[in-house]
């Protein structure tokens, strides 16, 4: 088989790494000549199985398989381009098969990223999160969009509740912003209270937890005072 040739398979390897959500997320953290690794197995996987199915065809109708092989001048090039072919139908009907979001946390777990699934896991639960940056800045609320999946350090939007500062002494939490006037004007005036969510870099937060307003003393002794 020529060396040319060669690329079709590697080809097909590489897209089923990069867009099929079994090995997507994990593709997308390891280093280059592991992603070459991935590609040339899954193109010989690939491959092999394109080359059985041009077996067994070539025993009924020989002439379609001959022509494209003489017309390249290798023996394998069926094979080859079939091997394309079996990636781009493998593709879509993979996905369909696999939760976008569970291939990600999935990928996310394998590599220790507790808090970047903590926040995805936030989202949709009802339940307030604690976000905690490394300037000391409090923002406690839901989170409504995570960006998990592409790399270890990713941004995530959340609707803010309160928002706060934690003593650098005590490490108290105080609370010195309420948005919750903002979000009931926006309910009367029909908007989307997503309109007032924030993009928080995941590298800048310290820490995650949930958060619940009715066992939070502190937010009683701090006050809420509506000063920024």
């Amino acid at each position: 088989m020529g060396l040319g040739l060669l690329l079709v398979p590697a080809l097909a390897g590489y897209l089923l790494q990069t867009q099929l959500y079994f090995f997507r997320y994990r593709t997308l953290r390891e280093s280059g000549q592991h992603v070459v690794f991935r590609s040339a197995l899954t193109g010989s996987i690939l491959v092999f199985w394109a080359q059985m199915i041009v077996h067994s065809f070539s025993k009924y109708i020989p002439s379609p398989v001959t022509y494209v092989n003489e017309v390249f001048g290798f023996e394998y090039t069926a094979a080859a381009g079939l091997s394309f072919f079996l990636a781009l139908a493998i593709w879509p009907v993979g996905n369909l098969l696999v939760d976008k979001e569970y291939a990600a946390i999935r990928a996310a777990r394998e590599n220790g990223e507790l808090m970047g699934i903590f926040v995805t896991e936030a989202i949709g639960t009802g339940r307030y999160v604690e976000i905690s940056l490394d300037t000391g800045k409090v923002y406690i609320g839901h989170v409504v969009e995570s960006g998990i999946g592409m790399s270890s350090q990713f941004d995530f939007m959340i609707v803010p509740l309160f928002s706060g500062y934690r003593d650098r002494g005590t490490n108290e939490l105080i609370i010195k912003q309420s948005y919750s006037l903002a979000i009931d004007e926006m309910r009367r005036q029909d908007k989307r209270r997503e309109e007032l969510r924030i993009c928080i870099a995941l590298s800048r937060v310290v820490l995650v937890r949930f958060f619940d307003p009715d066992l939070a003393i502190h937010i009683g002794n701090s006050g809420i005072d509506g000063s920024s």
